[in-house]
């Protein structure tokens, strides 16, 4: 049995999708399923620095990824992109029709595209008579401003896609009961944040008390100006120095002349780092000597549906985590055991919680403990990958 992973991103450094796929694969291959990660689109943009500069090879679990394409790096004329990008699905798609075999239950799992590049997958994996899988993570058109052209297009998506599909892998509840609508003749499997029980990261000896941001410095996804203001109320009535680093360069927000007044209001330019782009490495290391960090979701369609991934890490590292009650998250959750809650667009509650911590590090510790036990079963990559796998070849 081997899986066919569709990553319409970059591999194998990228965003909290990437991270989520090297969990799947990492639960697939542990259960000796083979996996191969198409990559249909060239990802790193032209003019900067690339994330990902190799056109085929393995990770660092041995998982085998390739762009289909031919490179990672775009073309900088538009019309060469565009002939590349074609190139790249096309190949994506004789690749799977080509390789893919249905006598040993070989399947597709698709994760992100729009309404063509979804249906076309689904439409050569019955060709070849495998298995159609889609990782529903997010609301379709779902992470943007909500528009007219938005609606339609999820309606279409929905009625004249999700049908086609033999499986779905829903990160929430919402999602789940989403799938089940409007594809019903499907297996719906709801897989959570998925994790290594014990992600390794690098000791940092004599660090700073610091808070460690690791999503986007977008208001609307990540709640950034809530999460800074929230810092500086708590970084007044703290006696000690503490310190908030966030990965991203301030001036590719959008937000970026509301952070530098929110900075600047309460006196933090010392206090608050941006460090870029970080490597795999680096960011485990941010990660693993934290001693807390902050989910700031809104009650915006968006979170209500998707699952914060990033948690995932952090709870593998046994750190505390202040979320907001909104979404998935809180049928897992319960605040001053193995989290702290607080309700959404309320700085204060969050900066009470921040202080919380740095006066009961005790506690605080225990509530990173009580966190990690999320990772041994329900977060467990192993543990959902063992899962989707028995019950495909249950039905298959």
């Amino acid at each position: 049995m081997k899986c066919f992973f569709i990553l319409k991103n970059g591999y194998p450094n990228g965003q909290a999708s990437v991270a989520r796929v090297k969990s799947y694969a990492k639960g697939f291959k542990n259960e000796n399923i083979g996996i191969e990660i198409l990559l249909p689109v060239s990802s790193e943009k032209y003019g900067r620095k690339p994330k990902n500069t190799s056109s085929s090879g393995y990770d660092k679990n041995g998982i085998f990824y390739k762009y289909m394409s031919g490179s990672p790096l775009r073309k900088r004329n538009i019309f060469l992109r565009k002939i590349n990008d074609i190139y790249g699905y096309i190949n994506t798609l004789f690749f799977i029709y080509t390789h893919a075999q249905p006598k040993n239950k070989d399947f597709i799992i698709v994760y992100e595209g729009g309404i063509i590049w979804h249906y076309l997958c689904a439409f050569i994996a019955h060709c070849k008579k495998i298995n159609a899988i889609m990782e529903l993570n997010e609301l379709p058109y779902g992470t943007s401003i909500e528009t007219k052209s938005t609606i339609r297009h999820r309606t279409i998506m929905l009625k004249n896609v999700f049908h086609h599909y033999d499986y779905f892998l829903a990160i929430s509840e919402p999602l789940a009961s989403l799938a089940h609508k409007y594809a019903p003749q499907a297996q719906i499997i709801k897989v959570p944040i998925i994790v290594e029980q014990n992600l390794q990261g690098e000791d940092w000896p004599n660090k700073p008390l610091y808070i460690f941001h690791s999503g986007t410095l977008l208001e609307q996804k990540d709640g950034i100006l809530g999460m800074l203001e929230a810092f500086g109320i708590a970084s007044k009535k703290i006696s000690i120095p503490i310190y908030y680093y966030l990965t991203g360069n301030i001036e590719d927000s959008p937000h970026s002349k509301q952070i530098k007044q929110i900075i600047s209001k309460y006196s933090i330019e010392e206090n608050v780092k941006f460090t870029g782009f970080l490597s795999e490495t680096e960011l485990r290391r941010y990660q693993k000597n934290c001693f807390l960090t902050i989910i700031n979701k809104y009650e915006t369609q968006q979170n209500i549906y998707c699952f914060s991934t990033k948690m995932g890490e952090y709870f593998s590292f046994s750190k505390p985590v202040i979320i907001t009650s909104v979404g998935e998250a809180t049928n897992y959750l319960k605040d001053g055991f193995n989290a702290y809650i607080v309700h959404p667009n309320k700085p204060n509650e969050i900066a009470d919680k921040i202080i919380e911590a740095v006066n009961n590090p005790t506690k605080n510790t225990e509530i990173g403990k009580n966190a990690h036990k999320l990772v041994e079963k329900e977060f467990n990559c192993n543990y959902q990958a063992k899962r989707i796998i028995n019950l495909i070849k249950q039905e298959s």
